[in-house]
């Protein structure tokens, strides 16, 4: 799905959800929640997608959670969507470098080494990588030291409007748990340096979602750091997972045709949130 497409989807969901403007981009473009609140003093289920530009089918499977009612029948907790986190970097491996405003167009060919195929771009409009740009162990794993396609944390953490827009929009509400989507591999990351009680706690939210997806779990704490996930299981104490969605097999970026395929995997997901729900209601009365 394209930023296009996605404002059209944003407009059809006004009709039912409340919807905020997070923040803009740094080419203009607004970044969005679509949120089912149910009670404003209820806790609150985030799930982020796209926050790597190829990753853009993962944008679609959300958009199809919503459309299909996968969360009608919830009625313990909000729920919010962050459709698109990294527009510009989607249009950008969508659209290539007429996406983008004239006046970034050869910084960017430049960061691209040149090249006029962005489809296997992950950063954001000016290769910051958004999920190296959160505060959690910030540089830690760094991957590049300059502007690339790929894993520039930037100069500092939150240092990117789409970082800063998602943080401080988290901040606002009371979150109980956070899933980020992204692609390939089927695999679901959980831990990253939780205290012993919260590591079990979090790993049967895992183990969950594993049994219901038949994705498997994988530990990478030595080699990640700044992203979305380890950001609130750091910085907020709270479960959160990134999930890989679509084989390995599949290539960046994952064709919409494989949609079908992945949504089945995650036609539990409303329950499998329900039970994350109660794991964290029932840890939070034994640790009062």
């Amino acid at each position: 799905m394209n930023y296009e497409t996605l404002l059209q989807k944003i407009k059809v969901y006004r009709k039912t959800f409340d919807v905020k403007c997070l923040g803009t981009t740094l080419f203009g473009r607004k970044i969005f929640a679509v949120e089912r609140n149910l009670n404003k003093d209820f806790a609150t289920a985030i799930f982020v997608a796209s926050t790597h530009a190829r990753e853009f089918i993962t944008t679609d499977l959300l958009c199809r959670f919503i459309d299909d009612g996968l969360f009608d029948d919830v009625v313990d907790f909000n729920v919010s969507f962050v459709l698109m986190h990294n527009p510009d970097g989607v249009e950008l491996a969508k659209q290539g470098i007429v996406s983008v405003p004239e006046k970034y167009r050869k910084q960017v060919l430049f960061i691209n080494g040149g090249s006029d195929d962005f489809s296997k771009w992950k950063a954001n409009g000016l290769g910051v990588d958004l999920n190296n740009n959160f505060d959690a162990k910030f540089g830690t794993n760094a991957h590049s030291r300059v502007p690339s396609p790929s894993g520039f944390v930037g100069s500092w953490a939150e240092s990117e409007p789409e970082t800063k827009a998602l943080a401080d929009y988290v901040r606002s509400k009371k979150m109980f748990f956070a899933i980020a989507y992204h692609s390939k591999g089927e695999e679901i990351y959980f831990n990253f340096f939780q205290d012993r009680l919260r590591l079990k706690r979090d790993g049967l939210i895992a183990k969950r979602f594993s049994k219901s997806t038949g994705y498997k779990i994988r530990n990478v704490e030595k080699v990640s750091s700044g992203g979305f996930k380890d950001w609130c299981v750091e910085r907020l104490k709270i479960p959160a997972l990134t999930i890989e969605v679509g084989s390995d097999e599949l290539v960046h970026p994952i064709s919409e045709n494989f949609l079908d395929e992945i949504y089945f995997k995650h036609k539990n997901v409303a329950k499998d949130l329900q039970f994350a729900y109660n794991e964290f209601v029932k840890f939070g009365e034994k640790h009062k």
